[in-house]
């Protein structure tokens, strides 16, 4: 049973799943994804799960559906590295991938050497002084005990009012299958606690993971 209520989970799809899924989520295309194309998403995912099409997904059922996803992922990696789309992977195109990964990362390293340099280089000789240095430092700290604060305060006030949330549960009449409308049912109620500030869409950043110790940096 654990099994099934952890795949079904998986069903729902992540905010952050949908939003990298590009065109297929955002039906639309304007960068969102809405309660409909969420639940559109949805449905087709348990239209693909349910293989004797009786409209329940059993144990099986969402193994084979975990399974597909592993394979399509590892497709997808296999044809963003096959560069010419000849079904090999060759040692140039290997060293591609790694010249444009390395290409990425100085860029990102060239940006936010910018962005510091334009909002600490307070007498605009190009470079950080060491004075410069420890004000960034302190600055970012700061900014970082607001957020700790202001999301310790958030669940402080979440106790007070008895409003956290519980973890839905996909087999609402406990029979060990997951029905269409159970699965639709929870669909809902996880685009509801996904959507973080209540607008009715889903935009980059929104319902993700947060990161626990093993998301965090090392320095």
């Amino acid at each position: 049973m654990k099994r099934i209520l952890l795949a079904t989970a998986i069903l729902g799809v992540s905010a952050t799943a949908l939003m990298a899924a590009g065109p297929k989520a955002d039906l639309n295309a304007d960068g969102q994804v809405t309660l409909a194309e969420f639940t559109s998403i949805a449905s087709q995912n348990f239209t693909l799960a349910d293989v004797n099409g009786d409209e329940l997904l059993s144990k099986d059922e969402l193994k084979g559906l975990h399974e597909a996803r592993r394979d399509a992922r590892e497709d997808a990696r296999f044809d963003r590295a096959d560069l010419n789309g000849d079904g090999a992977i060759t040692r140039d195109e290997v060293d591609a991938a790694k010249d444009a990964k390395r290409e990425k990362r100085t860029e990102r390293r060239d940006e936010k050497k910018a962005e510091m340099l334009e909002r600490y280089d307070t007498n605009v000789d190009g470079e950080l002084s060491e004075a410069e240095r420890e004000v960034a430092k302190a600055e970012r700290k700061a900014e970082r005990d607001a957020r700790k604060s202001e999301r310790g305060e958030k669940r402080e006030d979440r106790k007070r009012d008895g409003k956290r949330a519980k973890r839905p549960t996909p087999d609402a009449d406990g029979d060990g299958f997951v029905s269409r409308a159970e699965h639709m049912a929870i669909t809902e109620q996880l685009f509801a606690r996904m959507d973080a500030n209540g607008d009715g869409v889903l935009t980059q950043g929104e319902g993700g993971k947060r990161k626990g110790r093993k998301g965090k940096r090392r320095g």
